[in-house]
């Protein structure tokens, strides 16, 4: 047994190295990557017979007993595995004041002016403020009028008087005094979280005025109560001035107008943002031009942007632009402003010498005119003004009301182009009444006038006129179109006017009119029958009124 293993174990040997020696040297494997070759090594085996025959032995010396296998070692402590390095901490972000001057009714002015130990006035801290720096105050009952005076400020480092966290400041009138509650004479100061409560006095409750008067911002505050002509007032070349998220009411001027903000000549770049406006006895927002009543004369205000604010319930208008240019007003929603003794109870209106003036996406419900462009004028009349995309809603003809949707009398280069009109007890849309003078180039397309007495009131009294691709319905019966005091039905109107080609009556099919959803429905005679205006639409062609509909 001895033998035959040792000759077993030499042949193995032998076929080992003739397979090396054949080429069987490299073998490669590929998993997770490429290895290294292993490569084997040639051994020289004699020829049988080669060099005479040697006898085999016939016992073999004894192989030597293999050793024991040798312990393995015992396996050693698994080393950890560093954790990863933790993710370096966003710094946090600088203040937002670098100091802070608290106040307090029941501070102190000989205090440090710490919130432990307030100033007592507003004015000691408004002595010490530099820019960057900011005045809190505490709750309670201040009687100051505020003078906001140069102080330094700039975009990166502004000036701030606002409510102290939690707390509810209010600035009270009843004194009788004409001065301004704040009177805001330099740049960059920002007010926020006041309550100013004018109890009365015939004051502005804050004035920006002058050169100087710049980059100002009014937010998040309350005004009310005063009898001046305005509860805000912009002018005499102020600039630059934000009035956002603020209430605004009952500035009410017996016999006048008190409005709730104010822009007056030679002052610029105003944005009246987000606002609460309501119960004053002027409009809402006035921009107001040179012609009278101004703080001074001077050159028309320009570039104003009056969105987003719910405008409701005064007097006279929601909006009114007299002689201002570059004006924008959007997404405001206009209501309850009613016929009085000096107005008609506009929803807004654009008259005198009124330039550049867009009106877009705005809704206007239970007024008694909706939107209005021309009237009463004393040098050129409303010049290249837009009225786009606004929704013109159940006009009211109570109490002497028009119950109208859109006017446009005495006036150059209009553009009445997707608005959606709807419920008037009135016409939807009247033109070519104006008593100074006619509606000229006028372009009236893309429109839907539906649901009211009159759908269209169109005088003579006009030139350049573009009418087209308008959608007409009159619930209970055939759309009315007045030429002058003649009623017609759409096919005589076209006829007689030369306008209207490619209009159309029929229901509009509105997706949910009880909720206002004026978007045209899947077999609305208005979707995608629109012609194109240069203005963005979804679907195959643009739809015909405000709505737009298959937009993401």
């Amino acid at each position: 047994m001895r033998f035959r293993a040792a000759l077993v174990a030499f042949g193995s040997a032998v076929t080992c190295a003739w397979l090396a020696s054949c080429g069987k040297a490299e073998m490669t494997q590929q998993e997770h990557g490429s290895r290294p070759d292993g490569t084997g090594t040639t051994v020289q085996v004699p020829a049988p017979g080669a060099g005479g025959t040697s006898p085999l032995p016939v016992d073999p010396p004894p192989l030597p007993a293999p050793s024991p296998p040798a312990e393995e070692p015992a396996p050693g402590p698994v080393p950890e595995v560093p954790a990863p390095p933790p993710e370096a901490e966003e710094p946090p972000p600088p203040p937002e004041f670098s100091r802070i001057l608290w106040v307090s009714p029941q501070g102190a002015d000989s205090a440090e002016g710490s919130q432990a130990k307030p100033f007592r006035t507003v004015a000691k801290a408004l002595s010490l403020v530099r820019p960057g720096e900011a005045v809190f105050l505490g709750t309670g009952t201040y009687s100051e009028r505020l003078k906001l005076e140069e102080r330094g400020g700039s975009a990166d480092q502004v000036l701030t008087v606002k409510a102290a966290p939690g707390a509810t400041p209010l600035f009270k009138g009843g004194s009788g005094s004409s001065t301004p509650m704040i009177d805001v004479r330099g740049a960059y100061w920002r007010i926020q979280g006041l309550t100013v409560d004018m109890a009365g006095d015939k004051a502005f409750a804050v004035f920006w005025r002058g050169k100087g008067a710049h980059h100002g911002v009014l937010r998040g505050s309350t005004l009310k109560n005063g009898t001046e002509g305005a509860g805000v007032s912009i002018a005499e070349s102020a600039s630059d001035v934000l009035i956002e998220g603020n209430e605004i009411h009952h500035f009410q001027k017996s016999g006048e107008d008190s409005h709730g903000v104010v822009v007056q000549t030679t002052a610029r770049n105003v944005v009246v943002r987000g606002n609460d406006i309501h119960h004053n006895s002027g409009d809402g927002v006035q921009c107001l031009g040179p012609e009278g009543g101004a703080t001074i004369a001077g050159t028309p205000f320009d570039n104003l942007l009056v969105e987003d604010n719910e405008l409701h319930e005064n007097r006279e208008n929601g909006v009114d632009i007299k002689t201002c240019t570059h004006v924008t007003l959007r997404h405001n929603t206009l209501w309850g402003h009613r016929r009085t003794s000096t107005s008609a109870g506009e929803g807004m209106v654009i008259h005198l010498s009124a330039s550049d003036v867009a009106v877009e996406d705005n809704v206007l419900r239970a007024n008694g005119r909706g939107i209005v462009v021309g009237g009463v004028r004393v040098g050129a009349p409303p010049t290249r003004i837009i009225v786009r995309r606004n929704l013109v809603l159940d006009g009211d003809s109570s109490d002497g009301n028009d119950g109208l949707g859109i006017r446009v009398d005495t006036s150059t280069d209009v553009k009445v182009q997707h608005n959606t009109v709807w419920n008037m007890p009135g016409p939807c849309l009247v033109f070519g009444h104006g008593t100074s003078g006619p509606s000229k180039t006028l372009d009236l397309r893309n429109n839907v006038l539906a649901g009211c007495g009159i759908t269209l009131r169109a005088g003579d009294d006009r030139s350049g006129v573009v009418m087209d691709s308008n959608l007409y319905f009159r619930s209970g019966g055939k759309a009315v179109f007045r030429r002058e005091s003649e009623d017609l039905d759409l096919g005589e109107w076209q006829d007689a006017s030369g306008l209207d080609a490619h209009s159309v009556e029929q229901a509009p099919a509105f997706t949910d009119v009880d909720s206002e959803d004026f978007t045209p429905g899947p077999d609305s005679p208005a979707r995608d029958t629109g012609v194109t205006l240069g203005l963005p639409f979804c679907g195959q062609a643009p739809d015909r009124g405000a709505r737009e509909a298959d937009c993401p």
